[in-house]
């Protein structure tokens, strides 16, 4: 299917399309909807590039991660490499670079950097094509199952109580929310005990017919993630996510093993995504176009999954860009909307897709749909 969508690209797309101009600019202090009842955080930073061919079409793309060193690697290394390029040809874009690049000295930065990259030139593809993404790579759904990540403390703000989690639980799924994520093992020693308290709590706020998830952000031992899992599969957790240290395929096929709950993680620390399933270590995996390479790299670690018959889960800050991989391929699946994130691309961009009833529809706009606001680069530049 995907040599196809390549071949219909090459067909039609401008023979003498070149990448033309590239620049990446670091935003800060804008202002977002803090969640509910507290008032941090209330602003946000992040990276957007802008890449612009001979023939004026215009992509975006942006990044959490917001070190300055991602605006050196594109403005000193990466710009002066790819102008000039076709930019339909984003399997060419890494091949200019050797592989040492990528393991040292640059490393992560320069995957993520590359990502941004990547993503802007699949938004070129779709508007000279004048398709959406999600389209160019199959077009398997025009919507997607969504779920809602809160309760997280920002900004030096305090650790959110068993108390106000439930509450806060409760106010997403009167919104319409039928899926809500927390994060366990947040303690400088993880305590299975308090996080099952807190998961406990949330599952009585929202009651038996709304999905409950929990994520470990890669903070546990092997015993305390087993025991946690133990303790909170009377609560019917949907899955668990990244719960062990560094994502160890060996380790998180045993947690696998010792409980019903799904275990999900992404091509996350040292491990690969292949590694991860042949392991047998997760139930579905989370690649994130914006963190692991861009979306290119994010389909042939779906190509890797569907092998093994694993879906695809989404689990990171930058949900919106990811809508089109989870609708375009078959094995597509679940996508994260989390809050604090969610409300940074609501103050960048024009039009964002919202949850509705548990789905998010993607946008049918050529690219991947996401233009920035009038103004917000000037405004909050650094």
């Amino acid at each position: 299917m995907l040599n196809q969508t390549y071949m219909f690209e090459n067909a039609v797309a401008p023979s003498n399309q070149k990448i033309a101009k590239m620049s990446i600019t670091r935003l800060a202090n804008i202002p977002i909807t803090p969640p509910p009842y507290r008032d941090r955080p209330n602003k946000e930073g992040a990276m957007l590039l802008r890449v612009e061919t001979n023939d004026g079409v215009v992509g975006w793309a942006t990044s959490g991660y917001t070190h300055p060193v991602i605006v050196d690697l594109i403005d000193k290394y990466i710009t002066p490499r790819i102008l000039g390029e076709d930019p339909f040809r984003t399997e060419r874009i890494p091949l200019l670079f050797d592989r040492h690049t990528y393991e040292r000295p640059l490393g992560r930065a320069f995957v993520s950097a590359m990502a941004l990259v990547d993503i802007a030139l699949w938004d070129i593809k779709g508007k000279t094509l004048g398709k959406p993404v999600h389209v160019l790579l199959g077009g398997a759904r025009d919507r997607v199952p969504v779920y809602v990540t809160h309760g997280a403390a920002y900004d030096g703000a305090q650790t959110y109580s068993a108390e106000e989690l439930a509450a806060e639980a409760a106010y997403l799924v009167k919104l319409g929310n039928t899926h809500v994520k927390n994060t366990v093992g947040r303690q400088a020693i993880p305590d299975p005990k308090d996080d099952y308290r807190r998961m406990k709590a949330m599952r009585e706020a929202i009651g038996p017919d709304v999905k409950l998830s929990m994520d470990g952000n890669l903070r546990m031992s092997i015993s305390e993630a087993v025991r946690l899992c133990k303790l909170c599969e009377e609560l019917d957790i949907a899955f668990i996510e990244e719960p062990i240290y560094y994502n160890d395929p060996a380790t998180l096929a045993h947690l696998r093993s010792q409980t019903t709950i799904s275990v999900a993680a992404a091509e996350n620390e040292k491990f690969t995504a292949l590694q991860l399933l042949q392991a047998g270590a997760v139930d579905f995996i989370q690649p994130n176009i914006n963190n692991d390479g861009g979306l290119s790299a994010s389909l042939r670690i779906a190509a890797i999954a569907r092998a093994f018959n694993i879906p695809l889960g989404h689990g990171n800050g930058n949900g919106p860009h990811n809508i089109a991989l989870h609708a375009g391929i078959g094995n597509g699946g679940l996508v994260e909307y989390h809050y604090h994130k969610w409300m940074a691309y609501n103050a960048l961009f024009e039009e964002v897709p919202q949850p509705e009833d548990g789905w998010l529809r993607v946008s049918l706009k050529p690219g991947f749909g996401l233009e920035p606001k009038d103004g917000v680069i000037k405004e909050y530049s650094v």
